[in-house]
Formats: C-alpha cells, sequence, structure tokens
C-alpha cells in the first residue's frame, strides 16, 4: 500500500511539473513571436504590442487556414479611451478584427496581459511568404506596421 501512494504521489509531481514546464515554453515561444511599436505626439504616448500566434498554437489545433494576431493596444496621457482599431491589413490583404474582453482564453497565450491594454484579435487570409507584415490604422494619422517571421517548418 505504501509503494501505491509512493507511486501516485510521483505521479502527481511529474505531472504537475510538466504543466508548469509547457507553460514556461509557450510563454517563451510568445515572446519571441511579440512585437512593439510606439507613436509619440507631444505629450501623448500611445503603445502598441503585437503577438504572432500562429507559431504558438498550432499544435493545439487544427490546420490553420487563417494568420492569427493579438494586439494590445494603450493611449498613455490624462485622458486613456479605448482605441479602436479602424483597419487592419497582412501583407497588403485585408484583414477582420474584433476586441477581445479581458476574461478571453486568447489573452493566455500572451507572454503578458494587462488590464489596463485593450486587445484585438486579428485574422487574416493564410500567407505563404515566411515574413508577415501586420499594418493597423488606429486613424488616419496613427498608422504602425509591425514585421512578424514564421518559424520554419
Amino acid at each position: 500500500m505504501r509503494y501505491v501512494i509512493l507511486g501516485l504521489t510521483v505521479l502527481f509531481l511529474v505531472g504537475c511539473a510538466q504543466k508548469i514546464q509547457t507553460d514556461v515554453v509557450l510563454k517563451n515561444q510568445a515572446i519571441t513571436k511579440t512585437q512593439k511599436a510606439e507613436i509619440i505626439e507631444d505629450e501623448k504616448r500611445f503603445l502598441v504590442v503585437g503577438t504572432y500566434l500562429n507559431d504558438i498554437i498550432h499544435e493545439a489545433t487544427p490546420p490553420n487556414t487563417h494568420e492569427h494576431f493579438i494586439i494590445a493596444l494603450y493611449e498613455g496621457g490624462e485622458n486613456p479611451y479605448r482605441a479602436p482599431i479602424l483597419g487592419a491589413r497582412v501583407n497588403d490583404v485585408n484583414a477582420t478584427w474584433e476586441y477581445l474582453e479581458h476574461n478571453s482564453p486568447l489573452l493566455e497565450l500572451l507572454p503578458m496581459a494587462n488590464s489596463w491594454s485593450h486587445y484585438y484579435h486579428i485574422k487574416a487570409p493564410l500567407s505563404y511568404p515566411d515574413k508577415l507584415i501586420l499594418q493597423i490604422e488606429i486613424d488616419p494619422l496613427r498608422q504602425v506596421r509591425l514585421n512578424f517571421e514564421k518559424d520554419p517548418r
């Protein structure tokens, strides 16, 4: 009986350690797929952080038919507001986007999520070049461009 309890305890500890190790690997991979852009106008500061998800979630999901990104937008200053995305393109192809609530399971894939940023899921048709250029229009005067590279397969 003692060996059974000891064996179950070892299996439990090994299972928990594997889960933690997998989470660390995903977070590290997400960091390498994250890009940042900043717009500074007078005393305002606007931060855009984008993460390319396809290389992170490819094992957990069926074959992707789209390119997936999560964009975090934050406008600093005295009166921050929820900045909307007016347009998004990946390699000059129109993309769709949706606002993500702070309890969205997609945010768990990010290396870091916070409560003061606003998050959007951007989805574009699958692109075959290894380099992806994500262009985001926040308003006609605020446009950012983020460059991502796919993992070779």
